[in-house]
């Protein structure tokens, strides 16, 4: 997805969003990661992408966790610090160990295996942003109201995070409940 900011007023951008799909194989588990060139649409720029299995993309996420949970640690003990008075320098850390664990924390919970140009890492804002075009579950029905077409839409997510598709589908229903036809 190529997306780009362009001025509309005072103090404010549009953004502008094209998708181009490409299909990628994953390699299998145990196998090296795989690099991927593609051309963007829009830009045409020649972009080189890095696939990692699955097997290795919960690794990542397993590392981003270690980092985040060690981040959420460092947090504590620098607000006790805080508290109790006893490290003067705690106050300047403290804002450091809850941007650690935050972005890290972020960075485990957006990996999905699909790395280069700035993708995978929670802090950036790559101009060629990689989502991940699974399929919606067959069990989970379209949300469409059958008055005026209405559909209401939601991110089929990633297989690599447990129950994150039927989180975003009671999120879209919810919506749906709420829709009243024009």
């Amino acid at each position: 997805m190529n997306f780009w900011g362009r001025p509309t007023g005072s103090s404010t951008v549009s953004w502008k969003y094209q998708g181009s799909p490409w299909e990628v194989v994953r390699p299998d588990d145990g196998q090296p990661a795989t690099r991927h060139a593609v051309r963007c649409r829009v830009c045409d720029k020649e972009l080189t992408f890095t696939a990692h299995s699955v097997a290795a993309t919960r690794r990542r996420q397993a590392r981003w966790r270690v980092g985040a949970w060690g981040g959420l640690v460092l947090t504590v003990a620098t607000l006790v610090a805080v508290v109790t008075g006893s490290a003067p320098w705690a106050l300047l850390a403290l804002p450091f160990a809850v941007a650690l664990a935050w972005n890290l924390g972020t960075a485990a919970a957006e990996e999905v295996g699909v790395t280069g140009h700035g993708n995978g890492v929670p802090w950036s804002m790559p101009k060629h942003a990689i989502t991940l075009a699974d399929q919606r579950p067959e069990d989970l029905p379209e949300l469409v109201c059958s008055r005026c077409g209405h559909q209401e839409h939601y991110r089929w997510g990633s297989h690599l995070r447990e129950g994150y598709v039927r989180e975003q589908y009671q999120a879209a229903r919810t919506r749906f409940e709420r829709h009243t036809c024009r």
